[in-house]
């Protein structure tokens, strides 16, 4: 096993988590009140678009799967090269482009901004500060001056879609916005209790040569994130996400002993369908490793299950990494280290 010394690891985002959530409901939320949502009313939005790479297009996925299950406001998430490839036909004045990236600098999603900039849309930049190219690229700015990207970038993504759908008299999501300042509590209880029971599953799935990630409904993108991004970028294990709606179409037949398997279980209507897909897999497999939103909190609104996960997850693979005898840092290609 890998000996680092967590302070010095940027992968690990941890240790501040909770008051980072914190700074966003207390700060980030009003500032987007006092300067955004006006704006929006003002120009008459009725799409919601969102562009980012990465984690923060996984965040973007989860808050327009909020939308479409919630409203009949025309939204969509793109990688920035899928935006500037194929823009929405509907771009236009009466649309709002978020760009995510936390560094600024991700160069197709400074583009999408600019391009939606010049369609009349629009246009808002979240990421860490007010000095890089997406901040300059944007009409409006939310630097959320923190490093926890997964719960700030969700946190952010949701509150356009939330107050957006306040704005268009949708009901019924007050809910949703109490049980997100119940959050920090939340998260800083499961810092301090989970560590060395997901240092125990990792070191287990250490062993394992590659994995499947089986997750459904909003927990599909924090699925591919952690499966794909996570797993393949931060601790080189090779592996595929894999929608539980479509296990029985093609990953029913790869199901063995010998085969293994995270799953991921949240709380909303898709929970008996990953079930169904668990069920299934733990009758032929003793290879699985499942993270379930009711272990961890089970009385938040099921919207807010992909931030609970999360903890659990973000120690689960720094330490498979460190199992591996990795560090989640290093890097072979990505930044610039390889041409592409």
């Amino acid at each position: 096993m890998l000996n680092l010394d967590k302070s010095d690891v940027d992968f690990l985002v941890t240790e501040h988590m909770a008051d980072e959530v914190t700074h966003v409901l207390k700060d980030v939320f009003p500032r987007m009140d006092a300067q955004i949502i006006p704006e929006m009313n003002r120009r008459g939005i009725k799409k919601l678009y969102f562009v980012a790479c990465g984690s923060p297009l996984c965040a973007c996925q989860t808050g327009v799967r909020l939308l479409e299950a919630r409203s009949s406001l025309r939204s969509g998430a793109y990688s920035g090269m899928d935006f500037l490839s194929e823009p929405p036909f509907a771009l236009g004045p009466d649309a709002l482009v978020v760009g995510v990236s936390d560094s600024g600098k991700t160069q197709e999603v400074c583009e999408s901004l600019a391009y939606a900039r010049k369609k009349g849309a629009m246009t808002v930049a979240v990421t860490k500060t007010a000095e890089n190219p997406l901040a300059d690229a944007a009409e409006y700015l939310i630097d959320y001056r923190a490093d926890c990207i997964w719960e700030v970038h969700l946190l952010i993504v949701y509150y356009f879609a939330l107050r957006a759908m306040q704005e268009a008299g949708v009901e019924g999501l007050e809910p949703i916005l109490e049980d997100m300042h119940r959050l920090p509590g939340i998260l800083a209880r499961l810092v301090n209790e989970v560590e060395e029971e997901m240092k125990a599953l990792a070191e287990r799935a250490s062993k394992w040569k590659m994995i499947y990630t089986v997750s459904a409904g909003n927990l599909l993108p924090l699925g591919y994130k952690e499966g794909i991004i996570t797993m393949l970028e931060f601790t080189w294990t090779h592996g595929c996400s894999l929608n539980a709606s479509e296990f029985r179409h093609g990953p029913l037949e790869v199901v063995e002993e010998g085969v293994p398997y995270v799953f991921l279980l949240g709380n909303d209507a898709f929970r008996p369908i990953t079930e169904r897909s668990l069920r299934f897999v733990e009758q032929r497999t003793k290879d699985v490793v499942v993270f379930d939103v009711r272990r961890f909190e089970g009385g938040l609104h099921p919207a807010l299950d992909p931030l609970i996960l999360f903890v659990p997850l973000e120690f689960f693979y720094y330490y498979l990494s460190l199992y591996k005898d990795h560090n989640p840092d290093a890097r072979r290609y990505y930044g610039g280290l390889a041409e592409y």
